[in-house]
């Protein structure tokens, strides 16, 4: 039997719409017995108000960033006895995750949204408008 959906991603950026979106993809891949995979893009930007300080001298950027947001899901993934793994990348986030997903031939991606206002949106776009535009794969967006 071939399964529809058999590796999923979900990326977080340490919101709360992030953690609601990983809540959700381990729903499904308990639900399929799908393989989930974590994805951090640290952006090659600076820290982001309201996500992360800037990383301490002598550390690490993405590494010290990366660790500051995976902390905060950690123990959601523990506990939910699905198999699963993380990846950490540098770079532009929708570019990103839809170049992972295409890579990694995942069935799913299940990715937060922000929230933003339409002007907001029409201004600067979302991670998850572009996402859904650009990825090969069905994309679910939690709100």
């Amino acid at each position: 039997m071939n399964k529809l959906i058999q590796k999923i991603l979900v990326p977080i950026d340490g919101s709360e719409s992030s953690k609601k979106a990983l809540e959700m993809g381990i729903a499904i891949a308990k639900a399929s017995s799908a393989q989930l995979t974590v994805l951090e893009v640290v952006e090659d930007f600076g820290p982001l108000p309201g996500y992360y300080e800037a990383a301490p001298p002598g550390k690490d950027r993405v590494k010290w960033i990366s660790e500051q947001r995976f902390e905060k899901v950690h123990p959601i993934l523990d506990g939910s006895e699905i198999r699963w793994d993380r990846k950490v990348m540098e770079g532009y986030a929708a570019d990103e995750i839809v170049r992972v997903a295409d890579e990694g031939k995942y069935d799913l991606i299940v990715i937060g949204s922000r929230g933003l206002s339409p002007i907001g949106r029409f201004l600067v776009g979302s991670v998850s408008d572009r996402v859904v535009h650009h990825a090969h794969c069905s994309v679910t967006i939690v709100r």
